[in-house]
């Protein structure tokens, strides 16, 4: 279906966008052929640093003029939904940077229009796309630990007020730590026990417009249960842990981009799988979703829409509990 590169096009020119340009620079058939901003000159720098072939301040004509095979979304939250839609509606596939969107209706909405479309729509959780995450999966599956009990995994930073994207903070662009950091620890139990919980329990500190820190409960009844969290004001350990009846799996140490998973059971034996990787990791899953659109895939198999959509229910359900409303809800 695809021959040659794989022509992509990116919204935004941020922190997360640059990132993920980078890491385009690590797959050898991936193309940036445009790139969109809301401004000509910080567009033309991107463009500059980056070999991409075009700039444009419209989305809309960018996709009609250029029609790129994928689109990278990565501007702030609250725009990530208009920009899915545009660019379903106008043929081309899309990689949303997450949250992929502001409420379970929004949710819906996408995978319905990229369902009648025929085209691929993915949350950009690039975790699952890393080696050191697949070798983890991969001994899940094979049972290496048993049946797993308990996942313990939080996001937890203090953000440098010099060195921040503060909008994240904020009700205005759907902010809030459990959104921004704290989905990780939430995917990182859903990757453990795909089902919906039996029952939430959370707790919040709210800035007084959205929460800087989020722990919760995750019940899934049977005896297995997963303690995750996020936050804007604190630190913690990094690495996720998954227990189970015959022994644990470590992700790290950072598990949202780890480079080991290390696997240890009760009766002595211990595998540790290690890859270090150049530039920041997005290339992961750039080759992930590229690999998907040469098979003419829709989905993607390492993070679907059912597993979209069972993160974003437990998330969209604990910040309303807590009075966090978002402009779209």
């Amino acid at each position: 279906m695809y021959e040659g590169n794989i022509r992509w096009a990116i919204v935004g020119t941020g922190y997360i966008a640059n990132r993920f340009a980078q890491g385009m620079d690590e797959v050898y058939d991936a193309e940036l052929v445009a790139v969109v901003s809301r401004s000509v000159e910080r567009g033309r720098e991107f463009a500059k640093k980056y070999d991409a072939g075009a700039v444009y301040t419209d989305l809309q004509q960018m996709l009609s003029e250029v029609k790129p095979d994928a689109l990278y979304i990565g501007t702030p939250n609250d725009c990530h939904y208009g920009a899915i839609v545009a660019a379903l509606n106008a043929g081309v596939n899309v990689l949303s940077e997450k949250p992929m969107v502001d409420n379970r209706r929004q949710l819906d909405e996408v995978t319905a229009l990229a369902k009648e479309k025929g085209l691929f729509l993915m949350e950009g959780m690039w975790t699952r796309c890393f080696p050191a995450v697949k070798k983890a999966r991969q001994w899940l599956r094979e049972g290496r630990i048993g049946r797993p009990l308990t996942v313990r995994s939080f996001f937890e930073m203090h953000a440098d007020p010099d060195n921040w994207q503060w909008w994240k903070a904020g009700l205005e662009h759907a902010g809030g730590a459990l959104r921004d950091v704290g989905i990780y620890s939430v995917a990182m139990a859903d990757m453990a026990f795909p089902r919906v919980p039996v029952r939430i329990l959370s707790a919040m500190d709210s800035n007084g417009e959205v929460d800087q820190s989020f722990r919760m409960l995750l019940d899934y009844g049977e005896g297995q249960m997963a303690m995750v969290g996020g936050a804007f004001n604190q630190d913690s350990g990094w690495e996720t842990q998954i227990v189970g009846e015959k022994g644990s799996i470590l992700i790290g140490p950072e598990f949202w981009d780890p480079t080991t998973a290390t696997l240890k059971t009760y009766d002595g034996e211990s595998e540790r799988f290690e890859e270090p990787y150049p530039a920041t990791g997005f290339q992961y899953e750039i080759r992930t979703v590229q690999e998907c659109l040469r098979k003419g895939l829709k989905q993607c198999p390492e993070y679907d829409w059912d597993d979209m959509s069972r993160v974003s229910d437990i998330i969209e359900s604990a910040r309303k509990e807590h009075g966090i409303v978002y402009p779209a809800d």
